[in-house]
C-alpha cells in the first residue's frame, strides 16, 4: 500500500496549508503531543525545518557537511515569521522534491545519497504527523487516509527509525507492527529488522501505531508476543537523538 510520488507530493503540501491556515486564536493553541508548543511553534518548526530540507535537497549525495550548512541556513531566518511566509518556505522546499524523483542529492536520513523522490516520502510521512498532532490539538477529526498512514509508517519503519538507532548507536530489536484499519481490517505488515536477539509484534489502528513509533501518546496497540521493552525502547529512541527544534 504505497502511495504513488505525486500523491506524496499533495500529502506534504496539504499538511502545509492546513498548518499554517490555522487562524490567530489556534495558532495560541497547546499541542499536547510536543509539550511546550503551541500550534504555531509546530507551524515554526515545519517551515523552518522546510528550509534546511530544501538546502539538503541542493546538495549532493556526497557532502558531507550538508545537514549542518542546511541547519545554519535555517537557523539565520527571521523569528517571528508570519504563518503565509512559514508557508512560502515550505512549499519552496516541496518545489524542491517536485518534478523528477529520480534526481540525486544528499538524504538526511542516510547521511549522505538521495533522491528527490525519497525526501518527497520523507515530507509525506514528517509533515503527516505533525498534521496529527495539531488535528488533536484543536480538536478536529484527522484527516489522513489508512493508504497514507500505512506510507508514512512504512518511511518510519525503512528510514527514520534506522536512522534514529544509527545515531543513538542502539539496537532495541525486531519489530513486527500489524497495522489495521478503524474496523480492524488488517491493512498491511511492516518491519523493522535487527541484529538483535530481542523481538516484539504489535497490532494496532495504523493511524495509532504510526503515532507511537514517533514517541506520541496513543492508544489501542496491543502486544501480540515478544517483549514490550523493545517497543517501548523504539519509541524513546527519537527523543534521544538530536531533532530539528523551533526559535520562535
Amino acid at each position: 500500500m504505497a502511495l504513488s510520488y505525486e500523491a506524496r507530493i499533495g500529502v506534504a503540501r496539504a499538511a502545509v496549508d492546513y498548518l499554517m491556515g490555522r487562524d490567530a486564536a489556534e495558532m495560541t493553541a497547546l499541542v499536547p503531543n510536543c509539550p511546550g508548543w503551541t500550534v504555531y511553534n509546530a507551524a515554526v518548526h515545519v517551515g523552518r525545518v522546510s528550509v534546511a530540507w530544501e538546502e539538503m535537497i541542493k546538495c549532493t549525495p556526497g557532502d558531507t557537511t550538508a545537514r549542518e550548512r542546511a541547519y545554519e541556513t535555517s537557523g539565520k531566518r527571521p523569528t517571528g515569521a508570519e504563518p503565509a511566509e512559514l508557508a512560502r518556505w515550505a512549499h519552496a522546499a516541496i518545489d524542491r522534491m517536485s518534478g523528477d524523483a529520480s534526481k540525486p542529492c544528499f538524504f538526511s536520513m542516510t547521511g549522505g545519497p538521495g533522491t528527490t523522490g525519497l525526501w518527497a516520502w520523507h515530507a509525506a510521512s514528517e509533515l503527516g504527523v505533525h498534521r496529527l498532532d495539531v488535528e488533536a490539538a484543536l480538536g478536529h477529526e484527522h484527516a489522513i487516509s489508512d493508504i497514507e498512514a500505512v506510507d508514512a509508517t512504512t518511511y518510519v519503519c525503512e528510514f527514520f527509525l534506522p536512522a534514529m538507532r544509527r545515531a543513538a548507536e542502539e539496537d532495541p530489536g525486531a519489530v513486527t507492527a500489524e497495522l489495521l484499519s478503524d474496523t480492524g481490517e488488517c491493512l498491511h505488515t511492516i518491519n523493522i529488522d535487527s541484529a538483535s536477539t530481542h523481538q516484539v509484534t504489535v497490532r494496532g489502528s495504523v493511524v495509532q501505531v504510526l503515532l507511537a513509533l514517533w514517541g506520541r501518546p496513543h492508544t489501542g496497540v496491543d502486544l501480540v508476543d515478544g517483549d514490550a521493552e523493545v517497543w517501548d525502547a523504539w519509541r524513546q529512541l527519537p527523543g534521544k537523538v538530536f531533532q530539528f527544534g523551533t526559535w520562535d
